[in-house]
């Protein structure tokens, strides 16, 4: 058994998991790798499509070593909770895991709670602002019954504004003890020797007293990710009693890495940031379900590639979510923050407080009608489409639709609630499960409930014709 993990997910740019344990001692053969996501099921870690055997794994949680095994992997880790896994990619395909760890982003009281629409909640935890939506995993409470004073912790990764979009959070009490301990994780701003203080955004932190042991050369230093443990005496500043590293990767060499997380600058087309570190891409770089312009600031995404200090040269870079809508605006419900899309005005794409709108429109209000849309989204547990993020530019008559397939009937397939007419696709246009060109027939008869195919087509006549179809 073991770990399933959405990494699509895996490194991160100040995520949730990952501190620095030491990473030295890895044995047998095979290539060295890292990974660090969130943790979906429990039955084994699955890592962009690579599944690690964590019978033996040692698990570690905040530094201390919780057991090995199965046992240890469901009595101490959750689903929503991001983790690293360290272990080898074999020549035979099969994967082990050595270690999974796992490190809360911080432990703290709630300090006020906004509700940003029906499905997005804000709070604030020693002066983090933290995001839940319908993707954040609740334990020992929900997002309705959280409420001011609670202790709880979280785990999830920072976005492009600063905030922690939660993964995971757990309620701890219903009130923080006067003796316990606080932990946040963070970069160290605004430091002052002198004073012995520093800031985690606008958390105050005072370290005069903190033991400083496990740090190299024994002090903080500006730009450097800590994990703090202290106490809260005066508000807006914690008194520190441990400084520890928390390196994502640890200390260990690995010679693969896959890093999950959100986009927080971009620099150019071949070069953006994901929290502290600097993705490289080139001509080799890979691109599975998206395009170079989806890499925007906000969209998470996943790389993996070669590490070298914090640089990380993507050999392929992909999205966590997998449906994705392109075409032009047929309409839009401001009232309910909705939209249709021409040729596929049988879905209704919702917007969220959490939703990215890139390109030429910065907001909902702004988009126009005949303007294109590509969509990143996802199902929620009522079945309703939420746009993760919207990328809007010119009018182009071009329509794509990559979904799961609810029935197949030649010549129609229904993704998403909605059918598409294949009988406009030539007999070259269809596409097998290995990319290659198939039959009409073979393709159909190949489908199944639940496959992710894409349809492309154009616009004409007021409908569409589509002219492709394959597996994703």
């Amino acid at each position: 058994m073991a770990l399933l993990l959405l990494i699509a997910a895996a490194h991160l740019g100040c995520s949730g998991g990952g501190d620095n344990y030491a990473g030295g001692g890895i044995g047998g053969t095979g290539v060295v790798a890292s990974s660090v996501g969130t943790v979906t099921a429990f039955g084994s870690v699955i890592v962009n499509g690579v599944t690690y055997e964590t019978t033996g794994a040692e698990v570690f949680v905040e530094n201390t070593s919780k057991g090995s095994g199965d046992a240890a992997l469901v009595q101490n880790l959750s689903v929503g909770m991001v983790v690293r896994v360290e272990g080898r990619l074999n020549a035979n395909g099969s994967a082990s895991a050595d270690r999974v760890l796992y490190g809360n982003y911080l432990k703290g009281p709630v300090e006020s709670i906004t509700e940003l629409d029906s499905r997005s909640k804000q709070v604030v935890i020693l002066d983090q602002t933290i995001l839940m939506d319908d993707r954040t995993a609740f334990r020992g409470t929900t997002a309705a019954s959280i409420s001011i004073g609670m202790f709880v912790e979280v785990s999830g990764y920072l976005d492009e504004s600063g905030r922690i979009e939660a993964t995971y959070i757990a309620k701890i009490v219903d009130a923080l003890p006067a003796d316990r301990t606080l932990q946040i994780k963070g970069v160290v701003q605004d430091l002052n020797t002198a004073a012995k203080t520093f800031k985690i955004n606008s958390l105050a932190v005072d370290y005069a007293t903190a033991d400083l042991s496990k740090l190299p050369g024994k002090t903080p230093q500006e730009g450097q990710l800590l994990r703090i443990t202290g106490k809260l005496p005066a508000t807006n500043v914690l008194t520190a009693e441990v400084l520890e590293p928390a390196e994502e990767f640890g200390s260990a060499i690995f010679d693969a890495v896959d890093l999950e997380g959100i986009i927080t600058q971009t620099r150019s087309s071949a070069e953006f940031e994901i929290g502290r570190y600097t993705i490289l891409t080139d001509a080799a770089t890979a691109y599975t379900n998206l395009v170079p312009h989806d890499l925007n600031r906000g969209t998470r995404v996943v790389v993996r590639g070669a590490l070298s200090g914090r640089s990380i040269l993507a050999d392929e870079i992909s999205l966590p979510e997998k449906i994705r809508l392109e075409s032009n605006v047929a309409s839009l419900n401001p009232l309910e923050k909705s939209l249709l899309l021409s040729g596929l005005e049988a879905i209704t794409v919702l917007t969220t407080a959490t939703t990215r709108i890139n390109g030429k429109a910065a907001g909902l209000d702004q988009i126009l009608p005949d303007d294109h849309i590509r969509i990143v989204g996802r199902r929620s547990v009522n079945g309703d489409l939420l746009a993760t993020s919207l990328l809007v530019t010119p009018s182009v008559e071009s329509v794509k639709i990559t979904g799961p397939v609810e029935s197949a009937t030649p010549p129609i397939l229904v993704i998403l609630g909605a059918a598409i007419n294949t009988g406009s696709v030539p007999a070259e246009g269809f596409f097998g499960r290995n990319g290659k060109p198939v039959s009409e027939d073979a393709f159909f008869g190949s489908v199944k409930p639940d496959d992710y195919v894409t349809v492309e087509g154009g616009i004409q006549d007021g409908g569409v014709s589509w002219n492709a179809v394959g597996f994703e």
